[in-house]
């Protein structure tokens, strides 16, 4: 039997498919505009111009930045120091978008709502120059995220199709700004054993600037076929390509002196992001999303210290970061 409604089920989809591409009528799993924007935008096809703005929540998941960078003096241990940053808080966002015939325009900005980590920001040092595979030092700390910005700015381009399934190209700029303070952690060394680090231990600032090129995929699915009462929903998928210059400022708190390091560093970042939504009025809708980022860069580092007379760069330096998040929102149409 459930076999059979199954089979009863597939044959109506095609159906309704066939008929809606033979009479240019919205079928089954007839297009409506996706979200152009990284997650956002779910309403119903219209040729109209339409101002659409969402409020939204998101949830950094198993997330960090990273930086390492190698001694540039023999034996030349790569890495010689590195430094991982956990990102797991809570962000609020507001999207806006414009919807023209053969265009949208939208922009989104996110600021963190909480601060404290729950995951714990790790330093780590291979020191030993007669063993230069060997981690010597290794330290955790708690870690808040004292300001988290982000922000996107894009355009969509072409009409939105009538079809199965849509594609449209997108190109736009991404800005992230990040700033964590670590404290209360502790460090153990191999020679020296463990001892307790009280208090605020080190300031971490970093930028990500991306300029990215890509393409939303989208389709709309009638769930009343199956279900009555269940609504219309809309499955996107939006992948781009972003060329990313990062910059990023370290500054130890227990050193002497005013000890700082600079990462000037260019490279990649890989981005998917899946989303559905559902119409649950005429001018509201309601959407969550998943999103993933792969930042990958390299460049030189910068060591100063003017109590001691150290101001010196040399390159090799590498910043990462994976950036994974669940997100959710309520669009209002205008």
């Amino acid at each position: 039997m459930v076999l059979f409604r199954v089979a009863v089920l597939v044959v109506v989809f095609s159906l309704q498919a066939v008929t809606a591409q033979a009479q240019t009528l919205p079928g089954l799993l007839g297009f409506s505009p996706f979200p152009e924007s990284l997650f956002n935008g779910v309403a119903p096809a219209s040729n109209l111009p339409t101002y659409r703005q969402s409020v939204c929540l998101s949830k950094y998941i198993n997330s960090f930045t990273s930086y390492q960078f190698p001694n540039p003096f023999p034996p030349g241990q790569d890495p010689l120091s590195r430094l991982e940053f956990p990102i797991d808080q809570w962000f609020a966002g507001l999207l806006v978008e414009h919807r023209a015939v053969w265009w949208t325009l939208g922009a989104q900005a996110w600021v963190n709502l909480s601060r404290d980590a729950a995951s714990r920001m790790q330093d780590s040092d291979w020191a030993d120059e007669t063993n230069i595979s060997q981690k010597t030092i290794f330290s955790e700390s708690k870690c808040r995220l004292n300001k988290g910005s982000l922000c996107d700015v894009y355009l969509v381009l072409g009409p939105p199709g009538r079809t199965v399934f849509s594609v449209r190209p997108i190109i736009g700029y991404r800005y992230q700004y990040f700033l964590f303070t670590t404290h209360d952690g502790y460090q153990s060394e191999i020679l020296a054993g463990a001892t307790d680090l009280p208090g605020d231990g080190i300031e971490f600032e970093q930028i990500f600037s991306h300029l990215y090129g890509g393409a939303n995929f989208g389709t709309q699915i009638n769930l009343n076929v199956i279900m009555p009462y269940l609504p219309t929903v809309q499955v996107s998928c939006q992948v781009d390509y972003a060329i990313v210059r990062a910059l990023n400022e370290d500054l130890h708190l227990l050193r002497e002196g005013e000890r700082i390091t600079t990462e000037n560093t260019k490279g990649h970042c890989w981005h998917a992001a899946l989303g559905i939504g559902a119409q649950v009025r005429d001018t509201i809708n309601f959407w969550i999303a998943g999103d993933f980022k792969r930042i990958m860069t390299n460049g030189s580092h910068r060591l100063m210290n003017r109590l001691f007379g150290v101001d010196f760069s040399f390159n090799g330096s590498r910043v990462w970061s994976d950036q994974a998040s669940l997100n959710a929102g309520i669009e209002f149409a205008f």
